[in-house]
């Protein structure tokens, strides 16, 4: 929207997004590991040995990932549950069954201890897996800790430092098999107890919602660069009521939540000063959205520019969250009248496409917009948390 009504400008004919390495943070690669085909709608592939990001797996490590994923995805979790599993099972293992006992007796993909968890478990991949999550979904506030602390509050570990930088490889293996793993559980049963705490938010049901190939856990530095952006130009108002097959959600644990309940306005109408939960204007969108995450921000998109941190505006560190500012048709560049925030990203075989939703003016309901159609304009990039 326009701070003052007049929403959106449109843009005719502006520059092209320069290539730019999108930063991976929780990146999933939407169409599998470095050697699969892209196939956004199903986050799926995998099944032999391959190379994830720079890391080369066996066929065992993958057989083992893929485990994690479906008995994860077969409790109805949420797909961050299969993120801090993978991640602590790669550290304590390699994700390799191992039977060999070391520090004390621990053994099995998670390296659990014998004496607690006992053999007949340890070294059963799917007891092992299901004996991990009993643990997680008791932790406080699992779906908001970081990817590390969830590892070390279940784990116990001397080396709590060792999990989090195995995050990013945990989210391209959700994202590898994630979808077919929910696509086989099939809708949760209403009531279900094995859901975990808070879960029943989070879990988008079968062929509904976004493909939460990314989980959405705590942020993750570092990671694999992805390719150039890629998409349309010229209409800034130019949009999609419908979410995008394979739409991964990057991010902090906050943004997701941003995220997800700016995507469930989708559709509803532009209301200058509008704010939920009917209607919204642009800064409106963006305000409810992070409150829903628990940050408060101010009902007007140049006083969201003074928010959080600053990043490139080539968008090269935009992640899920992040508020992207223009002019619109009655801001400047110093005092942007319009305002979006980063939805996900798709990777097909041309690249990247990047989608920012937004509530653009009166008469366009909210929608995703590629960031391509935005190219020239942006002014500011905010990380808010």
């Amino acid at each position: 929207m326009s701070d003052q009504g007049g929403g959106a400008k449109l843009a005719i004919g502006v520059a092209v997004l320069p290539i730019i390495a999108m930063s991976a943070v929780l990146m999933v690669m939407a169409g599998g590991g470095a050697n699969a085909s892209p196939n956004s709608s199903a986050c799926a592939g995998g099944g032999t040995a391959q190379t994830i990001g720079t890391v080369n797996l066996d066929a065992e490590q993958m057989a083992n990932a893929q485990t994690i994923v479906s008995v994860t995805a077969g409790r109805h979790l949420p797909a961050f549950a299969a993120v801090v599993a993978e991640a602590t099972a790669y550290t304590e293992s390699t994700l390799h069954n191992s039977p060999t006992q070391s520090d004390h007796d621990s053994e099995g993909l998670f390296q659990q201890r014998v004496s607690v968890y006992t053999e007949a478990v340890a070294m059963d991949p799917v007891k092992a897996t299901g004996a991990f999550l009993d643990r997680l979904v008791k932790v406080s506030n699992w779906q908001t800790n970081t990817v590390g602390v969830d590892a070390q509050t279940v784990q116990i570990s001397k080396h709590p430092e060792r999990y989090q930088p195995n995050a990013v490889l945990a989210q391209q293996l959700v994202g590898q098999f994630w979808s077919a793993g929910v696509a086989a559980a099939g809708p949760a049963p209403a009531g279900s107890p094995s859901r975990g705490s808070a879960s029943t938010a989070s879990t988008p049901a079968t062929g509904s919602g976004p493909a939460i190939c990314a989980g959405g856990g705590g942020a993750i530095p570092g990671g694999d660069l992805a390719g150039k952006i890629v998409g349309p130009h010229s209409n800034n108002v130019a949009g999609t009521t419908t979410i995008p097959a394979g739409l991964v959600i990057s991010g902090s644990a906050k943004g997701y939540l941003a995220v997800k309940f700016a995507l469930q306005q989708l559709g509803k109408p532009y209301v200058f000063g509008a704010a939920g939960p009917n209607a919204f204007d642009c800064s409106g969108l963006t305000m409810a959205a992070w409150a829903a995450a628990g940050v408060a921000l101010p009902h007007l998109a140049a006083g969201q520019t003074a928010n959080g941190a600053a990043e490139p505006t080539d968008l090269s560190q935009a992640v899920g969250g992040d508020l992207v500012m223009i002019p619109g048709s009655d801001g400047t560049a110093a005092n942007p009248g319009h305002v979006g925030m980063v939805a996900g990203y798709v990777d097909e075989k041309d690249g990247r496409h990047l989608f920012i939703i937004q509530a653009p003016m009166t008469g366009v309901p909210v929608e995703l917009t590629e960031a391509t159609e935005w190219s020239g304009e942006i002014t500011n990039v905010r990380h808010i948390a």
